[in-house]
């Protein structure tokens, strides 16, 4: 009974957080039960195709954004492993700062730029059936330019730039044909 009102506390953490989307609290929810299963151990492993399966995320980046956004947010500890028998560590954070939650204000929609793991850009034209080669030439050429777009803005989206590169790059293609 006790670990119920604990869950349920924890729960609240991830559903009271206004940057978490349906697909954040589906994973979180599907941690929260692999860590039951786990009877409740400080850490513990999972499988990506388990927890994919379980929270019924079928986009490999979507997977990976969430699961390193509840990181960030403090909800959970990841520690990847690029074993697939392996799985990775994953610890769910029982005593998380409790400040008062504010109401949605325009500043807080806004959210700052991440720069993306080389994994997350290969994950993504792989999903576009394109091929690593592509994905490495357009992380190196925006690493180089400091994740800045035209005229030195900085970068908002990183998946916007991808599929404008991928635009272009196929635009190149048929071009030259």
């Amino acid at each position: 009974m006790k670990q119920s009102k604990n869950i349920i506390r924890l729960f609240e953490n991830v559903v009271w957080d206004e940057q978490m989307l349906p697909s954040h609290i589906s994973m979180y929810v599907s941690l929260l039960q692999l860590w039951s299963i786990n009877q409740f151990r400080k850490s513990f492993r999972i499988y990506r195709d388990e927890v994919m399966k379980l929270s019924r995320i079928r986009s490999l980046a979507t997977y990976h954004r969430c699961i390193r956004q509840l990181h960030n947010a403090g909800l959970i500890h990841y520690l990847p492993s690029y074993d697939p028998y392996k799985g990775s560590l994953v610890e769910i954070i029982e005593e998380r700062d409790q400040s008062p939650r504010k109401a949605n204000t325009p500043t807080q929609k806004a959210q700052k730029f991440v720069t993306p793991d080389l994994f997350e850009v290969e994950l993504y034209f792989t999903e576009r059936d394109l091929s690593s080669c592509k994905a490495l030439a357009f992380f190196n050429f925006y690493e180089s330019q400091n994740w800045k777009v035209h005229r030195n803005k900085p970068m908002s989206s990183w998946q916007a730039a991808a599929r404008n590169w991928i635009s272009k790059q196929q635009k190149q293609v048929l071009t030259h044909q």
